[in-house]
């Protein structure tokens, strides 16, 4: 499993002014305002957000011939998730077809609408999958941008699924930048969407206000707003999860391009969910991020996992095999939780890679196989013991001390029920392979805390097959348009099963916004 794969690169989308092209505006420190306060800007489309779906509108509408003004809250370009995140899922890209990997489109889209249960918008999700290989294609073909094929790493059943980058931030999103503002369009950062300008049920561009205070109006013929989902809004979290739900990307996608559709006329999608830590769990007691820690990587060994009164709510094996996926949406069902385990087991962790350890089982972890396999984790006892004294692993002489220090009093009775199961070599409660069975016996014992996190939100608003808002009658509200995570109709919960969907969804989702606003207006 890759480290660099989802770039924790907020802060490293510092660029020089050398980069600077057209209007784009890139000073890390709050710059004045391009624009007088209470200035009225016009443009064929207003774009609220300039990341992965943004960018690409602009990028298709600037294509077509339209003038463009985009706003985003960041203050610098690259700093979205879209800009930083590690790659797409893919079919059919020339990266594919040189590994003579056959065109798999038909069934990727078969794929991702039954694990939604068709709860998505099934006409656009075929053209996003459609459009998939062609994005990665332009991303290096026309903007220059290196990527490469991954590897299989969640067995989708292809030698590659996903197209990685070789470059993030900046250098990732200053070329489509640079494609917008040669045309003419203007990108504005330090600047977000404040409100929609709504006259009649018709959406006539948007108020927005930037760092320095400095407000002003967009007016528009089209609207997108694409502003990141809410992964910054804890009060979000709380509403539509009941949990806290720890942030991993960046923070500045607080759900207000939700709210504003909202307060439009818009409606509620039905999806809600995450997309998960995939490197294994977080705590806010951590001290950044420890990818090499053991304790941080336990929950995707498939240890045992109990909720906060110590009792075991699911088959720990999913968590290990699907940890982007499952793993997001089982760390959602009791908010903070705990992964038990024994001096064994690190003794064993210090010797011999986790999928070893585990039985190097092929068939009960296949995603261990790939990610794991040869990977033995060094310093591990050092490391549990550092987390021990920033708290987010408690250390007991016995499961009994360990389960009054958690308040957690049925986890001895759990950690008995689980050790039976064990010496069976069936797990006659969720059906956990066999593999991971390991018994909880040699003390001392340790519990790892854990809360859910996230690299993006699932859920937002609902939309029609060309991706325009629509009103609780169904109907669509006139020249209003929502792509990428602030999109509740174009992926689903629990996150699929393939690698970088929600990527893929952003960029195609926001290539057919584009597309689709630019033809809207020349009807």
């Amino acid at each position: 499993m890759e480290m660099s794969r989802r770039g924790f690169i907020a802060g490293t989308a510092a660029v020089g002014a050398a980069l600077a092209a057209g209007s784009v505006a890139l000073a890390e420190e709050p710059a004045p305002a391009p624009f007088a306060a209470g200035e009225t800007l016009e443009a064929d489309i207003a774009i609220a957000g300039f990341g992965a779906a943004g960018a690409w509108a602009a990028v298709e509408a600037a294509g077509a011939g339209k003038s463009v003004i985009v706003v985003d809250k960041a203050p610098t370009i690259g700093r979205a998730n879209g800009a930083n995140a590690g790659g797409p899922f893919v079919v059919n890209s020339k990266l594919q077809q040189e590994m003579g990997i056959p065109d798999f489109r038909d069934e990727a889209f078969k794929f991702i609408m039954d694990w939604s249960h068709w709860s998505i918008n099934g006409a656009v999700v075929r053209k996003i999958v459609d459009l998939s290989g062609d994005t990665v294609d332009r991303f290096m073909d026309e903007f220059g941008i290196d990527m490469y094929a991954r590897p299989d790493n969640y067995g989708a059943g292809w030698a590659s699924v996903r197209a990685g980058f070789k470059v993030s931030g900046a250098n990732r999103f200053q070329p489509l930048a640079d494609f917008v503002t040669e045309r003419g369009g203007q990108i504005i950062f330090d600047c977000a969407l404040d409100s929609l300008i709504m006259e009649d049920g018709v959406c006539k561009g948007m108020n927005v206000v930037c760092g320095d205070g400095t407000t002003a109006q967009i007016l528009a013929k089209k609207t997108l707003v694409a502003t990141g989902g809410f992964l910054g809004s804890p009060d979000m979290m709380m509403e539509h999860f009941g949990t806290k739900v720890l942030s991993l990307g960046q923070t500045f996608s607080d759900g207000t391009g939700i709210h504003n559709v909202i307060d439009a006329g818009g409606v509620y999608g039905t999806q809600w969910g995450i997309a998960g830590n995939e490197f294994g769990g977080s705590h806010e007691l951590q001290a950044g991020f420890a990818f090499g820690n053991a304790a941080y990587r336990l929950c995707i060994y498939g240890v045992l996992l109990v909720n906060n009164q110590g009792r075991r709510f699911a088959d720990e094996g999913q968590y290990a095999n699907f940890p982007l996926a499952l793993g997001g949406a089982i760390s959602m069902t009791g908010g903070e939780f705990f992964g038990i385990t024994d001096q064994g087991y690190l003794n064993g962790l210090m010797e011999q890679d986790a999928f070893a350890l585990n039985g190097s089982d092929e068939v009960g972890w296949p995603t261990g196989k790939m990610t794991v396999a040869g990977a033995v984790l060094k310093d591990v006892q050092a490391n549990v013991d550092q987390a021990i004294e920033q708290g987010w692993v408690v250390k007991g002489e016995t499961l009994e001390d360990l389960a009054e220090q958690l308040g957690a009093p049925a986890l001895v009775q759990t950690v008995a029920e689980y050790n039976e199961m064990c010496a069976a070599g069936a797990d006659t409660q969720f059906g956990k392979p066999a593999s991971f069975m390991n018994a909880i016996e040699e003390g001392p014992f340790y519990a790892v805390k854990y809360r859910p996190s996230a690299w993006v939100t699932i859920g937002g608003v609902r939309t029609n097959d060309r991706l325009q808002a629509i009103d609780k009658a169904g109907l669509p509200i006139e020249n209003l348009y929502v792509a990428g995570a602030d999109n509740g109709s174009t992926i689903s919960a629990p996150y699929c099963g393939y690698e970088g969907t929600s990527l893929m969804t952003a960029y195609c989702g926001g290539r057919l916004a584009g597309m689709w606003m630019a033809e809207d207006i020349d009807a």
